[in-house]
């Protein structure tokens, strides 16, 4: 089984990407369309457009489309910055953490949610940090790149996809899904696209950790009568728990969905997806991809119970 990257959109000509806005701005019904809505429902990277096009309100203006007055103000100076009071910048504050469902956020979360540029708030209130506490919210801290291993960072892909149940993209990082901010994956591999790369070559790999590292202990199993199961106790060659890459290549091959009910976290995020063994492994099954079937956390818990 082999997984792969999706097509690197690269050399797209501006009017194909200026009509898929458009296409989208049809969709949803509004012409002062937002970079978060266009993300939501376009084909392409809030981050192709830029380095089309330079910024979002560009965009806008080449669609023919609206434009919002008070970014614009914000970014270059004019009457509507000089109008422009606290409170406005505040309540805006407040109404993009209710958006993001954070008490605290990056002025990067902001720049994708926001009314205002920026920099007007940096210049009003000097701080990004100031001007959260003036919203009544948290400080931001951001966690350094530095301290996180690329292991932890390979299992917060693995994550994010099973998440999503697809590959996840740079606007999905950038929306807040990620517990780690797009330069930590960009520090640790030299781009977003390098650390997709590095995950997919790693669950691509030819050797499989499961069967090369043998680990032979005894389970005792409940005192239960069973025809179906040999008798105990049983010699394991396998660790109970599967590494990354098993449990990803289950939960890709079963579409990361549950066997059981076809409950998937990318219909509704509440599922939480685990990985359960069919024969028990108290039982004697083994952690091997043909013993093993995605669950979602109600339906494991259903199955153990009748065990």
């Amino acid at each position: 089984m082999k997984f792969e990257l999706n097509e690197h959109h690269r050399n797209i000509p501006n009017d194909d990407l200026l009509d898929d806005v458009k296409r989208v701005a049809s969709i949803i019904g509004k012409k002062a369309l937002t970079r978060d809505e266009y993300s939501q429902h376009g084909k392409y990277g809030a981050n192709t457009f830029l380095r089309h096009f330079g910024s979002w309100n560009t965009v806008l203006e080449l669609c023919g489309f609206d434009v919002n007055v008070f970014q614009r103000a914000g970014a270059q100076g004019g009457h509507n910055y000089s109008t422009l009071t606290d409170e406005q910048i505040i309540e805006d504050l407040k109404r993009v953490a209710k958006i993001l469902g954070s008490s605290t956020f990056s002025s990067g979360d902001y720049q994708k949610y926001g009314e205002f540029a920026r920099g007007t708030i940096f210049r009003r209130f000097g701080t990004w940090n100031d001007a959260l506490k003036k919203a009544g919210l948290r400080p931001y801290i951001r966690v350094s790149g530095r301290k996180i291993s690329d292991d932890a960072i390979l299992q917060e892909i693995e994550r994010i996809w099973v998440k999503l149940g697809r590959q996840p993209t740079v606007t999905d990082i950038k929306n807040g899904i990620s517990l780690y901010s797009l330069n930590t994956y960009t520090r640790h591999f030299g781009s977003w696209r390098n650390a997709l790369r590095t995950f997919v070559e790693y669950i691509n790999g030819e050797n499989v950790s499961w069967e090369e590292e043998p680990i032979f202990e005894e389970a005792v199993a409940p005192n239960r009568i069973s025809i179906n199961y040999p008798e105990l106790p049983y010699k394991h060659k396998t660790a109970r728990e599967p590494n990354l890459r098993l449990r990803f290549m289950v939960m890709q091959r079963d579409n990361f969905k549950c066997c059981i009910c076809g409950a998937s976290p990318a219909k509704d995020p509440s599922v939480e997806l685990h990985i359960d063994h069919i024969k028990p492994w108290s039982r004697g099954g083994e952690t091997t991809i043909d013993n093993l079937q995605t669950l979602c956390s109600k339906c494991n818990l259903g199955k153990s119970d009748m065990e």
